[in-house]
């Protein structure tokens, strides 16, 4: 039997700045530490959920976290998934949760990228973000951002490959790069050995509650909805298959 009394592990609450349009709850499940976020006009509260658990008690978490912010579904206005790349249940489980809350409380939904969320919460100045998530397999996703007032800007669409293949894509980027690049995720240490050297590495655990949120706002004020009967998981592979060897193309 699954226990979901005690799945949350960090969790905080704190003041916010700008919260706009009622409250938005969004999550991120893509990696093995997901993460679980309400923002709205009353502050900020988020948990992060390990393993398994992230997937199987996620509406449990769901309704605690509403009821720690005194709110009720009828307050909810905006719904946030990231959708991936990442793990396979997971994004599979976060985009269906999301489709389906999307439809029982008649809100819009935004889907931000999973390497994107990354990006927007790796607390670091910087105009550029490269982000590297082990994929298994000898794998890695991918993606570059560049970070600006008016949010991320992807420069590098993400795409699985070997780590060999990522960072030669990144070392192609940098010759084009503006600013300093920042790399982040969990395949820097993975494969620490092949990306190119003296380039500054922020923290890659888990997915930022902060931005998380942030890049919900900013896909529902652009106008970037998704629709619940369209929107699907950004997989980049099959579960039971290798590498796409998809070129990459970047954009710097």
């Amino acid at each position: 039997m699954v226990r979901c009394e005690a799945v949350s592990g960090e969790r905080g609450i704190g003041a916010v700045s700008g919260s706009r349009g009622g409250w938005l709850l969004a999550f991120d499940l893509s990696t093995p530490m997901g993460v679980l976020v309400l923002e709205g006009p009353g502050g900020t509260l988020w948990r992060e959920i390990a393993g398994h658990l992230r997937v199987a008690c996620l509406f449990t978490e769901v309704k605690a976290l509403m009821q720690e912010a005194g709110i009720g579904r009828e307050d909810v206005a905006l719904l946030g998934v990231g959708r991936g790349p990442g793990s396979f249940t997971g994004v599979r489980v976060a985009v269906t949760a999301a489709k389906t809350l999307a439809f029982s409380l008649g809100v819009p939904l935004v889907a931000p990228e999973s390497l994107a969320v990354r990006a927007a919460g790796i607390g670091i100045s910087a105009r550029e973000a490269f982000v590297a998530m082990d994929a298994r397999r000898g794998e890695v996703y991918y993606a570059a951002y560049g970070i600006g007032d008016g949010g991320l800007e992807r420069l590098l669409e993400p795409g699985v490959a070997a780590p060999e293949k990522a960072a030669a894509d990144l070392a192609i980027c940098l010759e084009r790069a503006h600013g300093e690049v920042v790399l982040t995720g969990t395949a820097i240490d993975a494969y620490a050995h092949v990306w190119p050297q003296g380039l500054v590495v922020a923290a890659s655990e888990p997915p930022g509650a902060g931005g998380l949120a942030r890049l919900c706002r900013e896909a529902a004020e652009r106008g970037d909805i998704a629709d619940p009967y369209e929107l699907l998981p950004l997989y980049l592979r099959r579960p039971d298959v290798g590498r796409m060897g998809e070129e990459k193309r970047c954009a710097w």
